[in-house]
């Protein structure tokens, strides 16, 4: 399983939303999650190392009304919390190929990119840290 497919099917556990990888799809309540750039590597002396990804998970909400855009807000500081309190509350499950998550973690706050007439784009960024233990040859 891909870290893009491994944090899909974990926020899918929140409200049971669908999560579309490097896509948004159009209209209202939709979701995609897409990978930064940029990753951090520290090297352990038995030949594992410890990556953080970072992602970006874009949230299409609808927002025609005053009452719309507070539940956007309420629904994105929820997820947040979700998020940020998914260690205490489970534990990770099994990403595979030698990897174990560490930690899923909200690197910013939700702020709205694209504002439209019916639907405002919220960005939310992610990271998340795992251990990869290298086969032996």
């Amino acid at each position: 399983m891909t870290v893009s497919a491994y944090i899909v099917n974990l926020l899918s556990n929140y409200e049971g939303i669908e999560i579309d990888t490097n896509h948004v799809a159009d209209g209202s309540d939709k979701y995609g999650l897409f990978k930064s750039p940029s990753r951090n590597i520290t090297e352990f002396n038995d030949n594992s190392y410890e990556i953080t990804e970072f992602y970006q998970l874009i949230a299409r909400q609808k927002t025609v009304s005053n009452s719309e855009r507070k539940e956007a807000d309420e629904f994105l500081e929820d997820l947040t919390y979700w998020i940020d309190d998914f260690s205490t509350n489970y534990e990770y499950p099994e990403l595979g190929n030698n990897r174990k998550v560490s930690k899923i973690a909200i690197t910013g706050c939700p702020y709205p990119m694209i504002a439209e007439d019916k639907d405002i784009e919220y960005q939310l960024s992610i990271s998340i840290t795992y251990l990869r233990e290298r086969k032996e040859f």
